[in-house]
């Protein structure tokens, strides 16, 4: 089993993504079945599906005996597609502009250091077709240029967030021609000095956002089910795009026993209870338990329900076939990474709407935890919880409690549950301190800079922990992240 990961799913996002952004243009014949098969390590019939996906969506035609082509044309917008636009909500559209704002400058930034020697041909092509006589096209290519960027990370969950925000959706506004010659100026500039190895000029985002201001008007055109249009709900549901399997419920249950939510003897909730907190079929529920009786972890008491058999220590001892948890860790990892990239921008912004008296007795609250049971992560995770609740713009906030939610999957992995302070639990909890104290003598800059070097710092240790667990290679298997942008 390589992973619980429905392969063909993965791969109609990854042709997806090609293709609604332009890379795949209108017209280009797709490889062979065969060839696809190689490409992606998967069988026929996994392609096959894939492609079926996509021809659902009229993004590709298939004819019998020959190669399936795009019939999506990046350039216009799809009939079809046209007579769903509806008027913009102009406070939505406001709240995700500043939310991207934060969110797409340091994730922009590190795409760019990213590239290396050919890498650089598709950015730079995309640059010669940017035609500043040509408004339109000239802006599309535009985003499309610093998609590339974005996807250049190499990371689905981050490319999926910044898609969510819904900015491919609109035509920005179109400027004058001496504006725009300016602009791709610009650009080649940044890509020769990033090429020669000089930083890149850094461009504010601020600046960048003026080509999306007519986003926030009313009479704008956007697709009905755009963020845009429906804001923080629309957004989270596109994020939350798989749904949850009975892996997600035995994972879930694993770290609330690992943590010592349910200690042994406890009864879990019923298997009805069990449905309603996870959203999930009563099959789903069965299959979750059956996984946790095949590893000992609970048993089954006919006519009194479902009981816990092992505490912390003896989790740890549990054989878990890395396929078993791949798709989850690796959920888990590029999240630490989104958060790593953009939690500097993030907690400055929400360190502006915390009062001194409120980061006083956040500190309080820090050392109560310390002081008392403590598991590994604790620390970072009250951090991440206070700086979520505090974040003024909606999508923002949505996005890092769909974050906060990932950062939980930690605890489903019994090898990076401690509950002994040792050297790294000392160091990330006075990280952590640190960070907060000098938000309560009034340094929101000082506060967001420690927080960022301390959430850098665990995602190197998870992933360090994870290799040593002999679990990192299967979830970097789940998916190959350089076919986001090759």
């Amino acid at each position: 089993m390589r992973s619980d990961v429905a392969m063909y799913d993965k791969i109609y996002q990854i042709l997806k993504n090609k293709i609604v952004s332009g890379v795949l243009p209108l017209g280009y014949q797709l490889p062979s079945r065969a060839s696809l098969c190689g490409e992606f390590d998967a069988s026929e019939k996994t392609i096959r599906r894939a492609l079926e996906l996509l021809e659902r969506e009229g993004l590709i035609e298939s004819v019998q005996r020959k190669r399936a082509t795009v019939a999506f044309d990046y350039t216009t917008a799809h009939h079809s597609a046209i007579q769903t636009l509806q008027k913009v909500d102009t406070v939505a559209a406001s709240d995700i502009l500043k939310s991207g704002v934060l969110l797409c400058y340091p994730i922009t930034i590190r795409g760019v250091h990213l590239c290396r020697g050919a890498e650089w041909e598709t950015p730079e092509k995309i640059l010669t077709q940017m035609n500043p006589g040509e408004p339109v096209m000239f802006w599309r290519l535009s985003n499309q240029f610093w998609r590339f960027f974005v996807a250049r990370n190499g990371n689905d969950l981050i490319l999926r967030t910044v898609d969510s925000l819904g900015f491919k959706d609109i035509d920005p506004w179109q400027g004058t021609y001496e504006m725009r010659s300016d602009y791709a100026a610009g650009l080649k500039q940044l890509i020769r000095a990033v090429k020669a190895g000089e930083n890149p000029e850094k461009i504010p985002f601020d600046n960048l956002s003026l080509i999306y201001q007519n986003a926030e008007e009313p009479d704008q055109g956007i697709f009905s089910d755009s963020p845009l249009r429906k804001g923080s709900k629309a957004l989270e549901r596109q994020l939350f795009q798989t749904k949850e399997r009975y892996s997600s419920v035995y994972l879930d249950l694993l770290g609330l026993i690992a943590i010592g939510r349910y200690r042994p003897g406890s009864q879990l909730p019923s298997y009805k209870e069990l449905q309603t907190i996870y959203e999930v079929s009563a099959d789903t529920v069965s299959k979750a338990i059956k996984i946790l009786q095949g590893w000992g972890v609970v048993e089954t008491v006919r006519g009194n329900g479902v009981f816990v058999t092992m505490d912390l220590e003896a989790l740890k001892k549990i054989e878990i076939e890395p396929s078993l948890i791949a798709s989850h860790l690796r959920r888990y990892l590029d999240s630490l990474e989104l958060i790593s990239l953009t939690i500097e921008s993030v907690a400055v912004h929400a360190g502006s709407h915390i009062s001194a008296a409120e980061a006083v007795q956040f500190a309080e609250d820090l050392n109560d935890l310390w002081n008392q049971a403590y598991l590994y992560q604790l620390s970072p995770v009250a951090v991440l919880e206070f700086i979520t609740n505090h974040i003024a713009y909606d999508a923002l906030r949505t996005i890092y409690k769909v974050l906060l939610k990932n950062y939980h999957i930690g605890r489903s992995i019994p090898g990076l549950i401690n509950n002994g302070k040792n050297f790294y639990n000392r160091r990330i909890h006075r990280q952590c301190k640190e960070a907060v104290n000098a938000l309560a003598e009034g340094d929101a800059r000082q506060f967001a800079k420690q927080a960022a070097e301390m959430f850098q710092m665990t995602h190197q240790l998870i992933i360090e922990a994870c290799k040593r667990l002999g679990c990192f290679d299967a979830a970097m298997q789940v998916y190959d992240g350089s076919k986001l942008w090759q």
